[in-house]
């Protein structure tokens, strides 16, 4: 069922995974990777916002800021797979791959590759307080709203 505080946790959820996409982005000059990446994270995070920290809200702030911690740990893990899928089907049409396995198992490799830079002190600051602060608006929102 739809709920305020599923709707908060998706917008808030997809706020921050747009914000440390942008921190990420922002020296790099590939308009079109930036682009695919957006049209990936973001839905991501609003699935992740609703099933995860929206549907966990009403339990008080703390189990709420846990959720919405756990949301954007979550996001980043399911973002980081489907670009690093994404990438595999680029480079296995470019004939990179000698076999099917080699593709799969290439998968890992490229997933900890886009990951690498979610390290840095900003953006892994900007998803551990977006994800706070998502459990925080989505108890706020699931209060207010029964």
């Amino acid at each position: 069922m739809p709920t305020a505080a599923k709707l908060f946790a998706a917008l808030f959820m997809a706020l921050t995974g747009a914000a440390a996409l942008w921190l990420l982005r922002a020296d790099e000059p590939g308009l079109r990777a930036t682009i695919i990446a957006f049209a990936v994270t973001v839905p991501v995070a609003v699935f992740v916002g609703w099933r995860e920290c929206g549907a966990r809200a009403g339990g008080g702030y703390a189990s709420s800021m846990l959720a919405g911690f756990r949301a954007s740990i979550y996001m980043v893990i399911g973002a980081v797979l489907v670009l690093a899928v994404m990438q595999m089907f680029k480079l296995a049409w470019a004939r990179h791959y000698d076999a099917p396995t080699e593709a799969v198992v290439d998968i890992v490799a490229l997933a900890i590759g886009f990951a690498r830079p979610l390290a840095e002190t900003s953006i892994a600051a900007t998803l551990v307080v977006g994800g706070l602060v998502t459990g925080i608006f989505a108890e706020m929102a699931a209060r207010r709203w029964r």
